[in-house]
């Protein structure tokens, strides 16, 4: 193998790996949203995987969350969407700045739990 088939290779692992992490409902739906930027190279398309957004699946699109409903309505303080910054769209990297968080939330819940188990 040459090195620009390694290059190529690698550029398509990444693409791979953000379609993974979109919030596409199909692989057709993500390949179809990347043509529209008319990519023609592997690094097109991975730089295509990265602008891609995708509609919010925490707010629906509206770019604002709402505590609750009661009869339909809206109740509690709501506010803008935290998962995609008021946007109502998702791309790469608001996916990894989300999962970023997920972690360290995750992760400092268990210590919380462990110290609590230790007292």
């Amino acid at each position: 193998m040459s090195s620009n088939d390694y290059v190529a290779q690698s550029h398509r692992i990444l693409y791979a790996i953000i379609r993974s992490r979109s919030k596409a409902g199909s692989v057709l739906e993500f390949n179809a949203a990347c043509r529209a930027y008319n990519p023609e190279t592997p690094e097109e398309w991975v730089e295509a995987a990265k602008r891609v957004a995708f509609t919010c699946r925490r707010c629906a699109g509206t770019g604002a969350y709402i505590t609750g409903t009661l009869n339909g309505q809206p109740t509690g303080p709501g506010g803008r969407c935290f998962r995609c910054e008021g946007k109502g769209v998702q791309n790469d990297a608001d996916i990894m700045r989300n999962r970023a968080y997920d972690e360290f939330a995750a992760n400092r819940a268990a210590r919380a739990m462990m110290a609590e188990e230790a007292a």
